[in-house]
């Protein structure tokens, strides 16, 4: 049958509206028509999460009262930039010294054994060494630190795992490295903020001039508050004050 041009209009706004409601033909970004303009809005999907090797880019390592923290257990071999905080009330020093081979049976890390200098609180430093494989002793070079708890062991292998960054919560600080991240929040009005303390040590979520206080929070344990008013709110860890954070209300 001839089709009317009328019929043809019809029959090609048909397949219009079925390219733009159906299934994409490809794996590529998801097509969607837009209520309000009329027109299709590409929305792009998230990229994946890359796993990286955690000594690229510096690797952290905390000092306080009384533990080291570290980014990673395990890392591997080659070049790392240890970036060492102090975020303690008192003077730490970084001390790394190789303690044999690793769980593998391979490497003796060389016999390397290397410190810093002494950092007083809120300083840091970076220290950087090529690391064969093998197990290694972090601890703070201060005289008796080390039997207080401030120390740690670090293996070097060649299958140390990668490690794949997590999107922060928009409602979630960790407390991780002797530090709050992110240290500056922004939240709506209404919004309850979790703490959650992933440092072998204790900390507090002090807020400066009352407000709210978390108490001690061991290992593990976490802490709430509803932040209702806007403003910025400013707190600290009461056990290690340089460790200061900020929620910012809109």
């Amino acid at each position: 049958m001839r089709k009317t041009p009328l019929l043809v209009a019809l029959t090609a706004l048909a397949g219009s509206a079925c390219g733009v409601a159906g299934t994409p033909a490809s794996d590529g970004p998801t097509i969607r028509a837009s209520a309000l303009a009329g027109t299709p809005t590409t929305i792009a999907a998230s990229p994946p999460a890359v796993p990286f090797d955690p000594r690229e880019g510096g690797f952290e390592v905390g000092l306080a009262e009384w533990a080291v923290t570290l980014e990673a257990g395990a890392i591997r071999p080659g070049p790392v930039t240890f970036i060492i905080h102090n975020g303690g009330t008192r003077a730490h020093g970084f001390e790394i010294e190789a303690e044999g081979a690793d769980s593998s049976g391979h490497g003796s890390g060389g016999g390397l054994k290397a410190e810093g200098r002494l950092l007083q609180p809120s300083q840091t430093e970076r220290i950087t060494l090529d690391l064969p494989g093998g197990v290694y002793k972090l601890e703070c070079l201060v005289d008796g630190h080390d039997d207080l708890g401030m120390e740690i062991l670090m293996e070097v292998r060649e299958d140390a795992p990668l490690v794949t960054p997590t999107a922060a919560a928009p409602d979630r600080v960790a407390i991780e490295g002797v530090a709050f991240r992110p240290a500056d929040l922004p939240v709506p009005a209404g919004a309850e903020v979790t703490w959650t303390n992933d440092d072998p040590t204790a900390h507090t979520v002090t807020a400066d001039g009352g407000g709210f206080d978390s108490g001690v929070l061991d290992a593990g344990q976490s802490f709430s508050w509803t932040f209702e008013t806007t403003g910025t709110v400013t707190y600290f860890c009461a056990i290690h004050p340089v460790m200061k954070g900020s929620i910012t209300v809109s």
